[in-house]
């Protein structure tokens, strides 16, 4: 292999140090623990070659940063320019160096010097935009010969590491997105809307909405069975459902989503409670559907409460053909609705008097903020489920 000049090297515009930074920094696992998918194809390219050390990389404009440490205390992040791996993101396929004591390219390195390494190979793992971001490298105390049949076997593992690293852009970008759905503070006079979810892993399958237009807002509440990402595109599927047709009474635009939401959860092998409801700011009236979901508390400003139950079967499983009922209740001056996924049970004994206890830690908090908080802290401890509360308050009369 004819030797490369790092000297005075010119990166193109998609390969230059500073995309790679962004892109390393995106990814956010440098000072992340040791990642098992990681691990697992170190373990296997060293199995697979025979070789004592292999090692996931990535690099920035100064520094290389090791993902996959081989033993305890091993230094995790060296200068590049000390590194074999700043030869192999230079250029595209295996970078193989047979004797590195022999190469002029490599002797001088402190891996050499000092760490005794004689062979390295490695390939370079690149990102959207064939930005060369780290490597997959192997590396052996002993001199070695890399045949053809091993370059390719490398090529093989180090798309496999770009598809372990992608998953986890994806992953966080997919965070992101979750993130941007969560409802947008609203200035309603006379009253608050407030919410909060507390996902399970780390995507939540309920959904909690609200939308203001000409004296109408829409108010959401919906729990896909399941958890993580599968629930978490099926509740997302359902907002932006719901959300095309915020100007339709609740009955009319759940029989409008209905057939084809149902027939997405019925492909997924799920199933979703709906609490959908329109107020009227004006006059406090409140029309809804409850599909199967039956977790709403009213808050009555005269200390009373009461849990509305549903009489419908949920999205996914009501009967094709059959309306759902529409029911309404109106939130007099002082009155507050409260409306949960079943996660929020387990913050209680499991049953619905949960609710009423959950009522009762609302009343007594200074606002509903605190309140949130108080949710959000317990179901840290204590959930086995996603955890969504939404708060619709009318202000007590002046």
């Amino acid at each position: 292999m004819p030797p490369i000049d790092l000297v005075g090297e010119q990166m193109d515009t998609d390969g230059s140090p500073s995309a790679r930074a962004a892109l390393v920094a995106a990814l956010d696992i440098v000072d992340a623990a040791p990642s098992e998918r990681l691990e697992r194809i170190v373990r296997i390219a060293r199995d697979l070659f025979a070789v004592p050390m292999s090692y996931v990389n990535l690099l920035d404009d100064a520094l290389l940063h090791t993902l996959t440490p081989n033993v305890p205390g091993e230094a995790t992040t060296v200068p590049l320019e000390w590194s074999f791996c700043q030869l192999t993101v230079q250029r595209p396929g295996p970078t193989v160096v047979p004797d590195t004591a022999a190469d002029p390219r490599t002797a001088d390195l402190p891996g050499v010097t000092s760490r005794g390494i004689r062979f390295y190979a490695g390939v370079p793992l690149t990102m959207p935009g064939d930005v060369a971001i780290g490597t997959l490298c192997l590396m052996d105390v002993e001199p070695r010969e890399f045949s053809p049949q091993d370059e390719a076997a490398l090529i093989d593992l180090g798309h496999w590491t770009e598809r372990a690293l992608a998953m986890g852009l994806q992953h966080d970008r997919l965070l992101e997105v979750v993130e941007a759905l969560a409802p947008q503070p609203l200035d309603v006079p006379g009253y608050r809307l407030a919410g909060i979810s507390v996902p399970y892993g780390d995507l939540s399958g309920d959904v909690h909405d609200w939308t203001a237009g000409d004296d109408a807002v829409t108010f959401t509440l919906a729990d896909i069975m399941g958890k993580e990402q599968p629930a978490a595109l099926l509740a997302a599927g359902l907002r932006a459902a719901l959300r095309q047709h915020e100007d339709l009474l609740p009955v009319a635009a759940v029989a409008a989503i209905e057939p084809r939401i149902s027939e997405d959860l019925s492909r997924a092998s799920a199933f979703a409670t709906l609490f959908h409801a329109r107020l009227t700011p004006s006059t406090g009236r409140l029309d809804f559907v409850d599909a199967g979901h039956g977790l709403v508390l009213h808050l009555r400003s005269d200390g009373t409460s009461e849990i509305r139950r549903s009489r419908d079967l949920p999205l996914g499983l009501h009967p094709g053909g059959i309306p759902f009922r529409a029911g309404a209740l109106v939130l007099e001056p002082g009155d507050t609705l409260v409306v949960t996924s079943d996660g929020a049970l387990d913050l209680g004994d499991g049953t619905i008097d949960t609710l009423t206890d959950i009522g009762r830690t609302l009343r007594r908090a200074p606002d509903t903020a605190t309140f949130l908080q108080t949710v959000r802290l317990r179901a840290a401890e204590h959930a086995e489920d996603d955890v969504t509360v939404a708060v619709l308050a009318r202000d007590a009369a002046g």
